[in-house]
């Protein structure tokens, strides 16, 4: 009995996936059975509307529901937590053979999009940091929900009025302040090499050292000297919070 209802559930839940590939089970009527399976289509956009709005409006309304509908047919099972389900969806966008014939920016789009939410969303918290510390001769403080991404299209310039006609490779800086503000600010290889090695527990003055080593300049000390504004400015967007508070005894 119990294992003639597991194959009833199963049954079912692959033709709710795929309804026009898989018939329903046995005593399922197919009003019930179309009802079910667009009430789980409804959901689903729901939860996805939220991460990818441009991604959608771009799509228009017919496209966004065969995309939904083709995650929901091929996507593998994964966590029914929200910020799962819109993951695996990008991951779709951007990995799925049917998706291959869209314009080659809106993978870059569906990413960003994505990263946004998460960004936005992800539970965090917040490091103990000094504010007024000198970020040039100790070890610093990253914002936690900090993330720096590259791109091969402009896609902080994408809307439904502007879709892009050249590639041009972008880099940016995502993260959200301490009010739970969004921020994204735009950035380059160079401070992607800066921030990782301040990830590393380093000070500005190490970091930058460890940068014009790797660049091979002639005088290191002049660029440390010309990297203190551009640590005063990842201190200002909020990348940097500040430096490790030093504990007494």
């Amino acid at each position: 009995m119990l294992n003639d209802f597991r194959q009833f559930q199963f049954t079912l839940a692959r033709h709710l996936r795929d309804p026009l590939g898989v018939p329903a089970p046995e005593g399922v009527t197919p009003a019930d059975a179309t009802a079910c399976a667009q009430e789980i289509a409804q959901h689903l956009c729901d939860v996805l509307d939220i991460a990818f709005p441009v991604t959608r409006a771009l799509l228009g309304e017919d496209l966004w529901q065969h995309a939904v509908r083709l995650f929901l047919k091929d996507a593998p099972s994964h966590a029914p937590w929200a910020s799962a389900v819109q993951r695996a969806f990008m991951a779709h966008i951007c990995e799925s053979p049917d998706m291959q014939n869209l314009p080659a920016w809106l993978q870059d789009l569906a990413h960003f999009e994505w990263l946004q939410n998460a960004v936005s969303t992800t539970p965090v918290t917040w490091p103990a940091f000094d504010a007024h510390g000198d970020v040039m001769h100790h070890a610093v403080v990253l914002n936690p929900t900090h993330v720096e991404a590259a791109y091969e299209w402009p896609v902080h310039g994408i809307d439904t009025d502007h879709k892009p006609d050249d590639m041009q490779r972008t880099h940016v800086s995502m993260l959200r302040d301490t009010h739970d503000a969004l921020h994204v600010l735009e950035s380059s290889v160079f401070r992607g090499q800066l921030i990782d090695l301040l990830r590393q527990g380093q000070s500005g003055e190490q970091a930058l050292l460890g940068l014009a080593l790797w660049l091979s300049h002639p005088e290191p000390e002049a660029f440390v000297r010309e990297g203190v504004p551009v640590m005063a400015q990842l201190q200002r967007e909020g990348v940097v919070l500040g430096t490790r508070r030093t504990v007494t005894a």
